[in-house]
C-alpha cells in the first residue's frame, strides 16, 4: 500500500511578473475601463423596451414552463421556440424570462450557444461556467462531459431555476445541459429540429401577424408617421416579410431620417430586394433593410461596422471602436452610438454588445469586399496590441503574488475593518479579472493568433504570457499548449534566449498539469540549458526545481532530491526567500510521502519561516504541517509498534482534508 501522491500539491515555478511594474494611474484606467461585474445567477440579457405582440406564444410557453412550480410534475418541463433567422426566437425567450423571473427565484441562467454559426459553443465549456456560478472551483472541476454533466445537475437539484438555452445547434450540444429535477424548466431557441427531445413543447415561431408588425413600426417611429402613410407602411411590412429583425433595423433607419418619406424608403426597399434576388443572395426579408442602413452610414461608422466583423467573440465593448478606427476615444464612441441607435448592434448586458447571427454574415461579407486584405490584418494587430495592453494590466488581479499591490496602488482603504475590507476588495478585483478574460477569451486567443500571422513575434511571446494565470485557474489546459507552441515559435523567430526559455517552462507546466510528465521534462532540460548558457541563476533555480517535481512523479527520487538542492542552494544565495520556501516545501512532500515525518516536518516547518504568510501556498504548507504533527503524535503515543504500513492509513485520514493536488497541479507561480 503506498500513500497517494496526489493529496499534495507539488509548487512548480512559472515566470510572470513579480511585481506591478506599470505606472499606477495608468494601470487603474486600463483595469477600470476593463472592469466588468462578474457573472451571477440571474444572468437574463437587457429587455427589449419596444418588444410587441406574440401574446399567445407567450401565455403557451410560460403556462409550460410554470408547472415546475406547481410540485405535480415529474419531469423538466421544456419549451422549444423554432422559426427562421430574424423572426424575434431569442426576444421572446428573453421576455418569457423576465415575465417568470420571480417564479424562478434561485437563479435564470442564460447562455448563446451560437448553434446557427460556425463555432457553437462546447457544451463542456457552458457548464464549467455554470458551474462556476454555483461556487465549484475549478480545482473540483470534473474534466469529462458526463461528471460534469452530473454535477451540474446535481447542484441545481431540488432548486427552482428557469435556463435559457438560446441558439442551440442540436441535441448532442443541449442535451448534457438539461436539468433532471421537475422544480427546474428550460427554454431554448433554435433554428433548426431538435430531435429525441419528445417530452418538449415545440412553439414554431411564425412571422409577426398584421397588427403586431404595425404596432412595431409604430413604437419605433411613431404612430403618427404610420398613420400618415398607410399604404406605404403596409409594403414596408411585406418587403420586412414582417420579422421583427428587419423591422427593428428599418425603424433604426427611419429614425436617423425624420424627413424621409416611409413611400420613398418603400419603393428603394422594394428595388434592392428586387436586385438582391437576381443575384440570388439569401435572407431576402433583412438583407435589404441591412443594405440599405449600411449605405446611409457616414463613412467613420460604416468603416467602425466593418471591421468589428473582425471579432470572434459573442459580444463586445463600445471601447473596441478607438483602436479600430485609431481615433480618440470620444470621436469612436460617436461611431459606436450611430451603429446602437440604427439598431445594428444591440445592447445585450451593460456595456456590451452584440450582432445579431444575421447581422455578423452580412459585416464580414463587407468587410472581406471593402477592406483589403493588409488593411484587415493591420487592424487585427491594433487589436492584437490593445488586448495585450489590457491582459497585462488584468492579469496582475490574478497572480496572487501581485494582487495586493496592485489593488493597493490605486484603491485606498478608508474601513475601520481593514483587513477584511481589503481581502474582499481582492477578491472582488480577483472575480472581475477572471470574468472578464473569459469573456474577452475567444477575441485574446485570436489575438495571439493574428499577431503571430503578422510575425509580430514580441506580441506573441508577452500576449501567450499574459494569459498562464487565466489559463490556470479555469484549466484552459489546451489554449495553454496553444498559445505557448505560438509563443515558442515566435521567441526562436526572435532569436531571444530568455524568452525562448521562459516560455519553455510555462509550457513544461502545462505538460506536468496534464501528467505528460516526459514532455514537461524535455521543456525543462531546454530551459535549464539556455538559462545556463546566459548565466541566468534565478532561471535556473527555477527549471532545477520544476524539474525536480518531475523527477519525483517519475519515481527517481534521487535524481528530485539532487535537483532539490541545487535548487535551494540557488535560491539561498540569491537571497529569494519566498521561492526558497517553496523548494522547501516540495522536499517535505518527498519525504512525507516517503514515509519519513520528521524531515518532512522540520522542512515544513522551515518553509513558513521564508514563505510570505498572505499568499495561498503559507496556507497549504500549514495544513499540512499541523495535519502531519498531529497523526505524528498520535502514532507516537500509540503502544504498538508503528509499522509502516499504519503509519499510512493514519496519514492517509488527514490527509484526503487537503486540497487535491499533483493532478490537479496549481501553478504557483515564482
Amino acid at each position: 500500500m503506498s500513500v497517494n501522491k496526489s493529496r499534495y500539491e507539488l509548487h512548480f515555478h512559472g515566470l510572470v511578473q513579480d511585481a506591478v511594474t506599470v505606472e499606477p494611474s495608468h494601470a487603474k484606467q486600463i483595469y477600470q475601463e476593463s472592469s466588468i461585474q462578474p457573472t451571477s445567477i440571474y444572468q437574463l440579457p437587457l429587455q427589449l423596451a419596444d418588444f410587441t405582440g406574440r401574446q399567445k406564444e407567450l401565455e403557451c410557453i410560460t403556462s409550460v414552463l410554470r408547472r415546475a412550480t406547481s410540485g405535480q410534475e415529474f419531469q423538466t418541463p421544456t419549451a422549444i421556440v423554432t422559426g427562421v433567422a430574424g423572426v424575434g426566437k431569442s426576444a421572446l425567450a428573453v421576455q418569457v424570462a423576465y415575465e417568470l423571473q420571480s417564479e424562478f427565484p434561485d437563479a435564470q441562467l442564460y447562455v448563446n450557444l451560437r448553434g446557427s454559426e460556425g463555432q457553437p459553443l462546447d457544451p463542456l465549456d457552458v457548464l464549467a461556467g455554470f458551474l462556476r456560478i454555483w461556487g465549484v472551483e475549478d480545482r473540483s472541476m470534473p474534466q469529462s462531459l458526463s461528471e460534469r454533466s452530473q454535477l451540474y445537475r446535481s447542484v441545481i437539484a431540488g432548486k427552482r431555476v428557469l435556463i435559457i438555452l438560446d441558439n442551440a445547434r442540436d441535441e448532442f450540444q443541449i442535451r448534457p445541459l438539461l436539468p433532471q429535477c421537475s422544480t427546474c424548466a428550460v427554454l431554448m431557441t433554435t433554428r433548426r429540429q431538435i430531435k429525441g427531445l419528445e417530452e418538449a413543447t415545440i412553439v414554431k415561431l411564425s412571422v409577426m401577424s398584421e397588427p403586431e408588425a404595425r404596432s412595431l413600426l409604430e413604437n419605433l417611429i411613431g404612430a403618427d408617421a404610420i398613420a400618415a402613410e398607410p399604404d406605404a407602411t403596409q409594403q414596408i411590412m411585406a418587403q420586412c416579410n414582417s420579422l421583427p429583425l428587419a423591422l427593428n433595423i428599418t425603424g433604426g433607419f427611419l429614425r436617423q431620417f425624420p424627413d424621409c418619406k416611409l413611400a420613398d424608403y418603400a419603393s428603394t426597399l422594394k428595388h434592392e430586394k428586387q436586385r438582391l434576388a437576381k443575384m440570388q443572395l439569401s435572407d431576402l426579408s433583412v438583407r435589404p433593410s441591412l443594405v440599405l442602413s449600411y449605405q446611409s452610414l457616414d463613412e467613420p461608422s460604416a468603416r467602425l461596422f466593418r471591421l468589428l466583423g473582425l471579432l470572434v467573440g459573442v459580444n463586445f465593448t463600445a471601447d473596441v471602436a478607438s483602436r479600430f478606427l485609431e481615433v480618440e476615444p470620444t470621436i469612436a464612441q460617436q461611431s459606436f452610438d450611430t451603429l446602437v441607435a440604427w439598431q445594428l448592434v444591440t445592447p445585450v448586458t451593460p456595456g456590451r454588445y452584440r450582432f445579431h447571427d444575421v447581422v455578423r454574415l452580412f459585416v464580414r461579407g463587407q468587410l472581406a469586399q471593402e477592406e483589403a486584405a493588409d488593411v484587415r490584418q493591420a487592424a487585427r494587430l491594433r487589436l492584437s496590441c490593445w488586448y495585450l495592453e489590457k491582459a497585462l494590466i488584468v492579469d496582475l488581479a490574478i497572480n496572487p503574488e501581485t494582487r495586493s499591490q496592485f489593488v493597493q496602488s490605486f484603491i485606498k482603504d478608508k474601513d475601520k475593518d481593514k483587513d477584511k475590507d481589503e481581502w474582499s476588495t481582492e477578491r472582488h478585483s480577483l472575480l472581475m479579472a477572471l470574468y472578464w478574460f473569459e469573456i474577452e477569451r475567444p477575441n485574446i486567443l485570436a489575438s495571439v493568433e493574428w499577431a503571430h500571422q503578422a510575425e509580430i513575434w514580441d506580441v506573441v511571446v508577452s500576449l501567450a504570457q499574459n494569459l498562464v494565470n487565466f489559463f490556470n485557474t479555469y484549466g484552459y489546459w489546451k489554449d495553454w499548449e496553444r498559445t505557448h507552441g505560438l509563443a515558442l515559435a515566435a521567441s526562436r523567430e526572435l532569436g531571444d534566449r530568455a524568452k525562448e526559455a521562459q516560455t519553455l517552462i510555462n509550457l513544461g507546466n502545462v505538460y506536468s498539469l496534464a501528467g505528460q510528465w516526459e514532455k514537461a521534462h524535455q521543456c525543462y532540460q531546454q530551459s535549464l540549458g539556455i538559462f545556463k548558457e546566459l548565466g541566468n541563476r534565478p532561471g535556473m533555480a527555477k527549471t532545477l526545481n520544476n524539474l525536480g517535481n518531475v523527477y519525483f512523479q517519475q519515481q527517481q527520487n534521487q535524481n528530485a532530491i539532487d535537483c532539490y538542492q541545487q535548487s535551494l542552494s540557488i535560491f539561498k544565495e540569491l537571497g529569494d526567500r519566498n521561492r526558497e520556501g517553496q523548494t522547501l516545501a516540495n522536499m517535505g512532500i518527498y519525504y512525507a510521502q516517503d514515509n519519513q515525518p520528521i524531515p518532512a516536518i522540520q522542512l515544513w516547518q522551515d518553509s513558513l519561516t521564508k514563505l510570505q504568510p498572505n499568499l495561498p501556498k503559507f496556507q497549504r504548507v500549514a495544513e499540512w504541517l499541523k495535519s502531519i504533527q498531529g497523526q505524528s503524535v498520535e502514532t507516537s503515543s500509540s503502544t504498538q509498534t508503528p509499522q509502516p504500513q499504519r503509519l499510512i492509513l493514519y496519514w492517509g485520514g488527514a490527509f484526503i482534508l487537503v486540497m487535491s493536488l499533483i493532478l490537479s497541479i496549481i501553478m504557483l507561480t515564482g
